[in-house]
């Protein structure tokens, strides 16, 4: 999985990029199917931004949280994603298609 962090208006640290990174990791195994994340931390004003998107087969994921710091708002976007994630595979997982009969009828059996 390729994962991108970009920090706007914010100096991130080094240990909070290597943490989200980590946790981000850690959605693979929810899913084998996320070919790319984008974390975006943002700062305005007093609040702190977190928006995550995945790139999940052929649709996108996405979760944003805002906190008073860019820890909390990363680990509820991270939960967020998470639990999207989750239901998605299971909605998956859990679908059965229609089952046909090639188009053809059953005929009734007549019984003498």
């Amino acid at each position: 999985m390729n994962i991108q962090i970009t920090a706007r208006h914010v100096k991130a640290s080094q240990a909070l990029k290597d943490t989200l990174s980590d946790e981000l990791e850690k959605l693979e195994k929810y899913s084998d199917k996320i070919t790319s994340c984008h974390a975006i931390l943002d700062a305005e004003h007093v609040d702190k931004t977190v928006e995550i998107v995945l790139a999940v087969r052929k649709k996108s994921i996405s979760a944003k949280a805002r906190a008073e710091s860019l820890g909390k708002a990363a680990d509820l976007a991270v939960d967020k994603i998470r639990t999207q994630l989750k239901r998605s595979t299971e909605r998956r997982k859990n679908h059965k298609p229609r089952r046909s009969n090639g188009g053809e009828r059953e005929q009734p059996v007549e019984e003498n």
